[in-house]
């Protein structure tokens, strides 16, 4: 009962302070907003719930400063008032990524008011982003027109080893790394133990070359997470190198969304990316030898500041859609008018929001949840009102919408099918849906910010969408058939903020709750239930999805950490699955500090897929965080094929099924040359939020010699067709016609 009463005995406190500080009525006017706080305080305990109440109020506060500029189009940090202090000056420079002005001014508002904790901690960042900015992404800067290596495309530097964990490449200039040093050092000597601080300092000896040897014993972080990065590493891991800018896509935008299909019918995969403070750009794949940037014809150069990018097919034409949403501005769908050309026809399909409203959408995820052969759409959004916030935060936003499709104009179904007093002043932030029970009914998972609103919703006929179980929070999911058994499992991105992860995953504290900040794999057990340990680092993912990286048939994992604190400082995580015999094992190997996957930058959308056509996939990851001065370029990680397993890839055609073939099951049966099978079971969809894959299964099959039958079952015909196969081809699989099927070797 102990643990009982203490949390009962915080409540009360905290429900004192509130009608103290007289705020004690204000749930009256955001039910929402404490129904949260409230069950997150329950769920994650004191602590936690204190470093997430931190980090919200700060990306609240930034955030609500932020003002549209009729100029530029977008949200921006508007110049400084007149007479705003050094400080005030100094953190707006820092957010805009002026980090020498940010350095200077901080550095004028400690010396004149004199030294106390927050001032030295503001002042340490700048160093550190200063340092960043000055030796990494100085590096990155495009070579001159005259420059002898120059060939008449994009060029930058090699950006391999540069501000990732190991650190490959230590700063040359390390002097602002060095007084960042310093700052963390007496932060530490002053105010005592802190998991931030120590971090950081041990990470800005990292930066100069300083650590181990430099690090004062009793400061020196010695354990598993730095093992991970400067310990022996494991052996075996497929080659990968950082190809972005040779191939003309290392775009430098805060990044937020990613969507690759073939745009514009050629066969090649294009690639859609935008970010927080930038524009949506096409780059076409011109035949996996580079990428051209084809936005100014593309009708697509209108949208500014995008959040997601989502692939989609809402009129069954064939040609592959975009639904993009934003935190600043109203979402909007695109038409595929083909030959890689794009119409707005957002208001003609009934999505337009109403008036007064905004949308802060943060995930969309499409599925046929009535079975009539045509995609339906769930929108995930930040619809919950909260006090003391201020500017585009304060105005009236959109709730999570339902939408079913009607012939491509889309009706809100969210009553209808049950869900409006669920989302109704709330906050979401992923949704995937899939057939859970295996019952022919699309089934939703929508992940939000606490354990209230993370649930499985199971479609019933007759009551619409009905909440089963409900799981820690989360941030982008997406179902996937894990150990191949024929049963959905499901992917859950961990949600935390920098003080949390940081406590947990570079010292190995544990808070009592172990609530959040865990990614995890879900076993479809009659309820979802989390593989124990397969992600070894319970670090804060925003973006992040999985592949094959060796065409073994087993899922690997890229994460993309982050939050939106400037000081989440910590490693993109990469996991590849175990195989034993052919067989998936539901375990995994951190495999991080290979191939220096392991940026420090915050990762968002990442897609796994073949541009190059060579039989592996590669890895597109867009970076950059909240703020301008987050920006940073794009990575595209080229996959050098070695010891790579045998494949299949399959393109559905539905004909009563949507025409992707979305919720569709498709099993490969080969065989090795021992005569085992070799089993992979693919539910087609588009993967995660942030992260949107073609609608293209790229199936592994480790050693097999031969394919022996490709089996698919389409979700709203109910017809199991039985496909011949071959290794190493395309394979054009239509509904309920096997003989008309495709194999392009």
């Amino acid at each position: 009962m102990r643990p009982i009463v203490k949390k009962l005995r915080l409540g009360l406190l905290l429900v004192l302070l509130l009608v103290i500080t007289g705020h004690g009525m204000t749930w009256l006017l955001y039910p929402g907003f404490y129904r949260a706080g409230w069950y997150q305080f329950l769920d994650g305990g004191p602590r936690e719930s204190y470093n997430l109440f931190l980090c919200l109020k700060y990306w609240s506060e930034y955030l609500g400063q932020l003002a549209y500029d009729a100029e530029s189009g977008m949200y921006e940090f508007p110049p400084d008032e007149p007479g705003a202090d050094a400080r005030t000056r100094g953190i707006a420079a820092y957010h805009r990524g002026n980090y020498e002005d940010a350095v200077r001014l901080l550095k004028e508002d400690l010396e004149k008011r004199g030294a106390d904790e927050s001032r030295m901690f503001w002042l340490a960042m700048a160093h550190l982003r200063h340092a960043e900015a000055q030796n990494c992404l100085a590096m990155m800067e495009p070579l001159p027109a005259d420059d002898p290596s120059a060939d008449g495309h994009h060029h930058w530097t090699h950006t391999q080893g540069l501000c990732t964990l190991p650190i490959g490449v230590t700063h040359q200039n390390p002097e602002s790394a060095r007084a960042a040093i310093d700052l963390f050092s007496r932060l530490l000597d002053r105010y005592g133990p802190n998991p931030l601080y120590s971090w950081l300092l041990n990470f800005g000896y990292m930066t100069v070359g300083g650590y181990p040897d430099e690090v004062p014993e009793d400061r020196r972080l010695d354990n598993a997470f730095t093992q991970t990065f400067y310990g022996k590493q494991p052996d075996g891991v497929p080659v990968f190198t950082d190809q972005a800018a040779r191939l003309g896509v290392a775009t430098q935008d805060a990044g937020k969304g990613v969507a690759v299909e073939d745009y514009n019918g050629d066969g090649s995969l294009d690639i859609v990316t935008g970010g927080s403070f930038d524009s949506l750009r096409l780059y076409l794949n011109m035949d996996g030898r580079g990428f051209r940037d084809a936005t100014s014809n593309a009708g697509l150069d209108g949208f500014r500041q995008p959040h997601f990018i989502t692939n989609t097919d809402y009129n069954n034409d064939g040609l592959v859609d975009l639904y993009v949403g934003s935190l600043f501005h109203h979402d909007r769908l695109y038409r595929n008018l083909g030959n890689g050309r794009f119409d707005d026809v957002t208001e003609a399909a009934g999505l337009a929001v109403p008036e007064g409203r905004e949308t802060m959408t943060w995930c969309s995820a499409w599925g046929d949840i009535d079975n009539d052969g045509d995609l339906d759409l769930f929108v995930a959004r930040w619809g919950m009102k909260a006090p003391l916030v201020s500017g585009y935060l304060a105005r009236r936003r959109q709730d999570a919408q339902l939408f079913v499709n009607e012939g491509g104009v889309f009706q809100d179904a969210t009553e209808a099918w049950g869900l409006a007093s669920f989302v109704d002043d709330n906050a979401f932030i992923g949704a995937a849906f899939g057939d859970v029970d295996n019952d022919g009914r699309t089934d939703l998972f929508v992940s939000g910010i606490n354990k209230r609103n993370s649930r499985l919703f199971r479609n019933d006929p007759d009551k619409g969408f009905v909440a089963v179980e409900t799981h820690p929070p989360g941030f982008v999911c997406a179902f996937l058939d894990i150990d191949h058994d024929g049963r959905l499992d499901l992917f859950h991105g961990g949600l935390a903020d920098a003080r949390t992860t940081t406590a947990k995953t570079v010292l190995g504290q544990s808070f009592g709750f172990e609530r959040t900040g865990y990614s995890v794999l879900l076993h479809n057990r009659q309820s979802l239930t989390p593989i124990p340990g397969f992600f070894n680092m319970p670090v804060g993912v925003m973006g992040a999805n999985y592949g094959d990286l060796d065409n073994d048939g087993c899922y690997d994992f890229y994460l993309g950490t982050g939050g939106p604190e400037s000081w989440f400082i910590l490693p993109n995580l990469m996991y590849q699955s175990r195989n034993r015999g052919g067989q998936c094992l539901p375990e995994a190997r951190n495999i991080t500090a290979a191939n220096h996957f392991g940026t420090i930058q915050k990762g968002h959308g990442i897609v796994f897929f073949d541009f190059d056509e060579d039989g592996d996939q590669d890895i597109y990851s867009s970076l950059g965080g909240m703020w301008p001065g987050d920006r940073w370029p794009n990575q595209l990680f080229v996959n050098e094929g070695t010891d790579g397993g045998r494949w299949v890839k399959i393109r559905l055609v539905g004909t009563r099924t949507n025409r992707h073939g979305i919720g569709a099951r498709i099993r490969v049966e080969a065989e090795d040359e021992a005569g085992r099978a070799v089993v992979r079971q693919v539910h087609m969809d588009g993967k995660t939020g942030f992260g949107s894959a073609p609608f293209l299964a790229h199936i592994g099959l480790g050693d097999a010699v031969t394919v022996k039958e490709i089996v698919v079952n389409w979700p709203v015909s109910g017809a199991v067709n039985t496909y011949a196969g071959t290794l190493d081809a395309l394979h054009i699989l239509v509904e309920n016609d096997p003989a008309g099927s495709v194999i392009h070797e």
